[in-house]
């Protein structure tokens, strides 16, 4: 493996470091050395560099894995003169440079990314149904409306999924093991949809709640109260928003019919 040494040292550690690494690698810039060198080999340069190491020591270790990519290895002495990366500051300073505060809103951004990713995943289970996929068949007749939307079967699917969760830590876990969950519990569907007016996430945990949210609501968002409505219907509801609840304390997500497209 090929590694390279950076020196940070200051006072009488530098000429301890310098002759601790000038005997393994060879010096490429006054405080950086460079060699190919066995995982023993730097196990023995870590050794005498630690016993030899004081508050004015600090050295780091980093291997080059590529032309592109290099790894930090270790870090012997104080470690508060490299970054994670083991990169050496250059200058500080107290402001507040990236403005995180109001210019970048994307800090739960992978967060956001796996919950649409599993929304996504969840949201299609209801298509397999037999009505779902006949309509998928060639000579299916075209406009074929669902007996049932198919986001609502996912949402109902889900909520069997994880009933009995009263943490998101809980059915989060479970998913992760989920042939296990459905091997041990063959009757995990009693009981799919027997709310039929209701979403069921009511006593769901936060994280299931948003997650119920987003697969039933991919398509349009479900009508507040009313069952069915003409096409001239819709057009003027679209424009009333106050049939939606905002209400963050409220989250009963009412069905909707298969004639709502």
């Amino acid at each position: 493996m090929m590694v390279t040494f950076v020196s940070q040292c200051e006072k009488k550690a530098l000429n301890r470091t310098r002759r601790v690494l000038d005997a393994f690698a060879d010096r490429i810039g006054d405080n950086t050395w460079q060699t190919v060198i066995t995982l023993d080999g730097l196990g023995a340069v870590k050794s005498l560099l630690r016993k030899s190491a004081s508050k004015n020591t600090a050295v780091s270790c980093h291997w080059i894995r590529s032309r592109s990519r290099s790894d930090l290895v270790w870090v012997v002495g104080n470690s508060r003169k490299f970054n994670n990366q083991g990169i050496v500051p250059v200058n500080t300073t107290k402001r507040d440079v990236l403005k995180s505060d109001w210019q970048n809103n994307w800090s739960q951004a992978f967060s956001i990314q796996v919950v649409a990713t599993l929304a996504a995943l969840l949201h299609d289970l209801g298509k397999a149904t037999v009505g779902f996929q006949r309509k998928l068949q060639k000579n299916a007749p075209r406009g074929l409306p669902d007996t049932y939307r198919h986001e609502w079967i996912s949402l109902h699917l889900f909520n069997c999924l994880i009933r009995g969760c009263t943490t998101d830590d809980e059915w989060l876990n479970r998913f992760t093991q989920l042939p296990d969950f459905l091997r041990e519990q063959p009757n995990w569907l009693e009981g799919f949809g027997g709310q039929a007016e209701n979403s069921g996430l009511e006593g769901a945990p936060p994280l299931a709640q948003l997650l119920g949210w987003l697969i039933v609501t991919h398509h349009r968002l479900p009508f507040y109260n009313e069952p069915y409505f003409l096409p001239t219907e819709r057009r003027a509801l679209r424009q009333q928003f106050d049939l939606v609840d905002k209400r963050h304390d409220k989250h009963t997500i009412y069905s909707t019919t298969s004639s709502i497209v």
